[in-house]
């Protein structure tokens, strides 16, 4: 690499930057310059335009090539607005790479999965605390203490219907060099889902032989994943 990396988080529905937190100190460790974005359609009944201006905003006031990376629902703001200057390439994790048009809704078949309950403009993991403990705790590894399914439930909040239905308008993809770290052991994005939407924008697919949320389940792991992203996107 000719300089070190800038990468810039986005995060999935229901949750924020803070799920990034065990790999952020790993990154500036290595001399990486390491940003979160909060997306405003989380917590509200914001729009995907809400999401994709946020970002946008965000890249100007970028001084060296961004590495963008989004995870899960965050691969939608970033194909809507990663054609952006200063990003030198998009990174998707377990993420929605959308075409024009599409939404997530729309990609997973016109109905939500099974324990997305939609109530006043907002979409909830899990009709109830349980639920949502059962949900999130499925695709933990196994041996993973039952208080770290509760623990990380209870940080999720509604995540905006409209973000979830509304339509793809641009797709960075076209233009900007992609990779897709798929998750080969997710059960809330199913893997050959994954691949499909990969192969499809033509991205260098990295296997990753986790669950849904790699950097917290195997943060060192992911971290050298990345590195590796980053070797081939900032040359």
């Amino acid at each position: 690499m000719s300089q070190s990396p800038h990468v810039l988080f986005v995060h999935g529905a229901w949750v924020g930057g803070w799920e990034f937190a065990p790999v952020i100190p790993l990154l500036q460790a290595l001399g990486w310059t390491v940003e979160t974005l909060e997306l405003p359609a989380t917590g509200s009944t914001g729009s995907l335009a809400a999401d994709a201006a946020a970002l946008r905003d965000r890249l100007d006031l970028a001084e060296d090539p961004v590495l963008l990376v989004g995870h899960s629902y965050g691969g939608v703001p970033v194909t809507e607005a990663g054609d952006h200057p200063a990003v030198a390439g998009l990174v998707y994790i377990a993420a929605f790479a959308l075409d024009a048009g599409e939404s997530v809704r729309g990609s997973v078949g016109g109905e939500f999965p099974p324990g997305w309950h939609v109530t006043g403009g907002q979409v909830t993991l899990g009709a109830t605390r349980e639920e949502r403990v059962a949900i999130v705790s499925a695709d933990f590894p196994p041996g993973t203490p039952a208080e770290a399914g509760e623990q990380l439930a209870d940080m999720f909040r509604p995540q905006s219907l409209a973000s979830l239905t509304d339509p793809v308008t641009a797709v960075a993809w076209r233009t900007k060099p992609s990779w897709y770290l798929l998750t080969e052991k997710d059960v809330l994005v199913p893997p050959a889902f994954q691949q499909a939407l990969a192969e499809r924008a033509g991205s260098e697919i990295v296997r990753l032989a986790n669950g849904h949320a790699p950097f917290q389940e195997d943060p060192q792991g992911f971290v050298d994943a990345l590195a590796r992203v980053a070797a081939s996107a900032l040359v």
